[in-house]
């Protein structure tokens, strides 16, 4: 009997597939967001499971969890953490095994949790948490002067690894420092720029 020259995928693999592709920073911060409002439905003792509710009923319960949602120590989170838990929710329900075709963040079925958000956002930016505390820029002179080091020579291999290390933390990505621990050699994909012939990272 002749081989298949094709594979053939179960629903299951596929699925699997799906969930092997997203960053283990975004999937544990999907599992933090989706435990934060876990945790809140079982103390207000409602159904925990909120990946089964319909569009109506997660509508509701988001209004109420955007308003309500506190540290370990009752304090309010800060603006941002409140953005994070609602987009870690919007990308947990959206990734297998949901695969939720609603999107709490854009959709009218969630028009009225979604100006209850802009309130709690309006809420918190009055309390003083709505800054985030940025690390002062270095300055130009400074940047110079440590391009310019002979720690930081391409020219011996102590150098080079010196130099992509700050290139990473400085310029790469968003909150590089913290993310470097994640990262692999899978992280990076070189490619080709169509117009220039040059390769980038």
């Amino acid at each position: 009997m002749a081989s298949k020259r094709f594979a053939c995928h179960t629903e299951a693999e596929i699925l699997v597939k799906r969930a092997n592709v997203v960053p283990k920073n975004t999937a544990k911060s999907n599992k933090k967001s989706a435990n934060m409002l876990r945790a809140y439905l079982s103390e207000k003792e409602e159904e925990p499971d909120f990946e089964n509710y319909t569009p109506s009923q997660l509508n509701t319960v988001l209004g109420r969890f955007y308003l309500d949602t506190r540290t370990s120590d009752g304090q309010m989170y800060k603006s941002s953490s409140l953005e994070n838990f609602r987009y870690g929710l919007n990308t947990h329900l959206k990734a297998p095994p949901h695969l939720k075709t609603f999107d709490i963040i854009k959709d009218s079925d969630f028009l009225s949790s979604n100006e209850i958000f802009k309130t709690a956002m309006s809420e918190l930016k009055t309390l003083g948490k709505g800054n985030v505390q940025h690390y002062p820029a270095i300055e130009e002179c400074d940047i110079h002067k440590l391009y310019s080091s002979i720690l930081m020579s391409t020219d011996t291999p102590c150098g080079l690894l010196n130099k992509v290390q700050i290139d990473i933390r400085l310029y790469f990505c968003r909150r590089g420092l913290e993310n470097i621990p994640e990262m692999t050699k899978d992280t990076f994909i070189v490619d080709v720029n169509p117009n220039t012939g040059v390769k980038f990272i």
